[in-house]
């Protein structure tokens, strides 16, 4: 299946556009993307027998399941350069909410911790923030995980701090493993 759906720049271009929008025509996508309708047509009726998406008359709709978040998992990881971000002191790097779980869709805020031993210089955020809101096309919220908050979100917002911890990707250094 993997080899398929990766199989050229095209199909990727598509599969990029497509499971982050709620619904596609044939049409819009191939104007988007620069791909042939015919190519396109093809490529989406593929992705509807795969289970990644599915067809109401013209319009073609993610469909939620564990491959497709699987998928979109692949493609989040993918529009983030860690070797372009400064990261300074950071001890580790990580994805939480939405875009780790696969479920984002267009207009999702980009969620990231991050795991210092004390809050980083402003700057270094400020950069960071910036750099990762253009490589991803979405707003970004940083979150500076410090030993201290780490412990004080465990015992103030428990279901938030499971949440986050059982379902964060690590892209970079320490991981929030040892927390759990």
């Amino acid at each position: 299946m993997l080899i398929e759906l990766f199989k050229t720049e095209e199909r990727a271009s598509v599969l990029r556009y497509v499971m982050f929008r709620s619904s596609s025509s044939v049409a819009e996508v191939s104007r988007a993307t620069g791909v042939t309708k015919g190519l396109v047509s093809r490529y989406l009726r593929l992705l509807v027998e795969y289970g990644l998406l599915q067809k109401e008359g013209r319009v073609y709709s993610p469909q939620d399941g564990a491959h497709s978040r699987a998928v979109k998992l692949l493609l989040n990881l993918e529009r983030i350069d860690l070797s372009a971000l400064s990261l300074g002191s950071v001890k580790g790097l990580g994805l939480y909410g939405s875009w780790a779980r696969g479920t984002n869709h267009q207009e999702s805020d980009l969620d990231v911790w991050i795991r210092a031993d004390s809050i980083p210089p402003e700057g270094l955020m400020a950069r960071l923030q910036r750099d990762l809101s253009l490589q991803s096309d979405s707003e970004v919220n940083l979150l500076v995980l410090t030993p201290e908050k780490l412990e004080r979100l465990k015992i103030e917002d428990t279901p938030f701090y499971n949440s986050m911890i059982m379902s964060s990707v690590t892209l970079k250094g320490e991981p929030l493993e040892e927390y759990r």
